[in-house]
């Protein structure tokens, strides 16, 4: 049992070397810009009042010209859509054909499916209605799809704010998220990715009927989405572009962090038979409970408190190291304490996730999963 716990934080401090090599191991798409091809941006909401204007404006400071944006109302039951309307009266933009459309189903998919059925593009972006788009965001899609081969391109989304350490605890959770995307994507076995920052053909979702086969479940536009197009297309088809990054908000408390995060882990369980996402999913879960396993040491006086503390030493500095330069990556810095506080916490953090998405039911913005 010792001889794990001595190996077992050397295999762990490999792996996030690994995920740093993988990160740093960026490619810079073609500079050439795709020509031709039209845009139309889909921006599904629901409840997101407070955030409409913010996102109107972001897209209002994207440099391409001409798109379309649709707006779908996933059947919000605050004034968002009519807050949403009269931002759009008073911004007119000659260059952008702004709809504002009411979901025709329940729930994101079928939003998406909604925006798409509308769409002029020839390329679908999607993000989401709590979002802040960099100016070049669009383009930065477009030179990888200079390439006729490429179908799909996801990028990276972090949040924004880090007053707060709970803000700064989200920040360097989502550098973990997208170190693993990377590596997915590297390997050539996409598993995940946002649809905060995706991008993909028209005909191409059309071509694997879109969300057919599981648009009764709450989660999943993505991933579910990224498979379809893997697997009719090939894993060369489907992209990571890490310089074209996305903002999101940061959750107010950690029940809302909890919550959002049990939504996103409960997908585990739908992938049948997908080996490899299985694992992506089961082994941080199974890491991070080695890791509080490591606690009992303090009970068994100076040799295991000298191994309590070589485990978690190589845990929070290999930590800092490999998701500190993902950050520095987006300019983002925070110092040691944030990193080691995190280090701390994130064993508990990610066993209460993983337990709540195997054996507990969630909601999110007033709908129970199944």
């Amino acid at each position: 049992m010792v001889t794990l716990y001595l190996l077992f934080p050397i295999l762990y401090a490999g792996m996030l070397k690994y995920l740093k090599y993988v990160w740093l191991q960026s490619s810079h798409p073609d500079t050439e810009l795709l020509s031709v091809k039209s845009v139309t941006l889909l921006v599904p909401f629901r409840n997101e009042a407070k955030n409409l204007d913010a996102i109107f404006h972001s897209i209002l400071h994207l440099d391409h010209r001409p798109f379309q944006v649709i707006f779908i109302d996933d059947h919000s039951t605050d004034d968002g859509r009519a807050i949403l309307e009269e931002i759009e009266r008073k911004n007119h933009d000659l260059d952008l054909q702004i709809l504002i459309l009411p979901s025709k189903g329940e729930g994101k998919k079928a939003a998406i499916e909604t925006g798409i059925n509308q769409a002029s593009g020839e390329l679908i972006f999607t993000t989401d209605a709590d979002c802040i788009l960099p100016k070049g965001w669009i383009e930065g899609y477009l030179q990888v799809f200079s390439s006729e081969q490429i179908q799909f391109v996801a990028g990276p989304v972090i949040s924004m704010e880090k007053q707060s350490f709970l803000q700064r605890f989200q920040q360097i959770e989502w550098a973990s998220i997208l170190t693993v995307t990377q590596m997915g994507f590297f390997i050539k076995k996409p598993i995940m990715c946002s649809a905060a920052n995706m991008a993909y053909r028209k005909s191409a979702f059309i071509s694997v009927n879109g969300y057919q086969e599981n648009l009764h479940h709450l989660s999943g536009d993505d991933e579910f989405l990224l498979k379809k197009f893997v697997q009719r297309f090939g894993e060369d088809s489907c992209v990571y572009n890490q310089n074209n990054r996305v903002l999101t908000q940061a959750e107010k408390n950690w029940e809302m962090l909890l919550r959002q995060r049990t939504r996103w882990a409960s997908k585990w369980r739908l992938h049948k038979g997908d080996i490899t996402h299985l694992g992506i999913s089961l082994i941080p879960f199974l890491i991070q409970l080695l890791f509080l396993s490591s606690l009992g040491f303090l009970l068994q006086g100076g040799l295991g408190l000298v191994l309590f503390l070589y485990i978690w030493a190589i845990k929070i500095a290999f930590e800092r190291e490999t998701l500190g330069t993902v950050l520095k990556h987006f300019h983002i810095s925070h110092p040691f304490p944030v990193y080691l506080y995190s280090s701390l916490l994130h064993p508990i953090y990610v066993v209460a996730v993983g337990f709540k998405a195997m054996f507990g039911k969630f909601e999110w913005k007033g709908r129970k999963s199944s």
